[in-house]
């Protein structure tokens, strides 16, 4: 039992299709829907079609990914690659869920479109360091590992914020 009465492990268990997403197509994930954003804002288009385009496009990337899983795993039935494909590939669409979050959170606040984008790409930031995190907690690494690890994530982030700064 961890601290507070929150047993992380112990939840995990209980929901491990949380675990298997959490994994490279997350982090893939949220580099694309961060990079997505960054360009997409160069053409100011209102954030209620940011948003669309960013979402249309990760949905894209994630049946192109799902497809390329499914006939790239000849080892396995036709079912067993669709099932597996879909499993691996989930986190291509838990990556949407911060930086698309903070968007729409935005739009209802009605904050400018260069404030929703700066929030979206810190969102996105933050999530890479947690899954950084979390790759080095599932190996059980020192938390020296940790901390490298989920700096090496979130420097992929902080990566599109400084190219964004130069293209801005």
């Amino acid at each position: 039992m961890a601290a507070g009465g929150f047993d992380l492990d112990a939840g995990l268990r209980r929901y491990p299709w949380v675990s298997r997403a959490l994994n490279a197509e997350a982090v893939y994930g949220t580099v694309l829907t961060a990079g997505l954003i960054s360009a997409f804002s160069l053409y100011n288009p209102g954030l209620p079609t940011l948003i669309a385009r960013t979402v249309g496009t990760v949905l894209v990337f994630w049946g192109a990914h799902v497809y390329a899983e499914i006939v790239g795993n000849r080892d396995l039935t036709w079912r067993e690659a669709v099932r597996e494909a879909l499993q691996r590939s989930a986190g291509l669409l838990w990556a949407l869920i911060v930086p698309v979050g903070c968007l729409a959170v935005a739009a209802a606040l009605q904050l400018s479109l260069g404030t929703a984008v700066d929030i979206a790409l810190w969102g996105a930031v933050v999530t890479l360091a947690l899954l950084g995190w979390w790759a080095a907690r599932q190996r059980r690494t020192s938390t020296l590992i940790k901390v490298l690890t989920a700096s090496g994530t979130a420097g992929l982030g902080l990566a599109l914020i400084a190219l964004k700064a130069l293209v801005h």
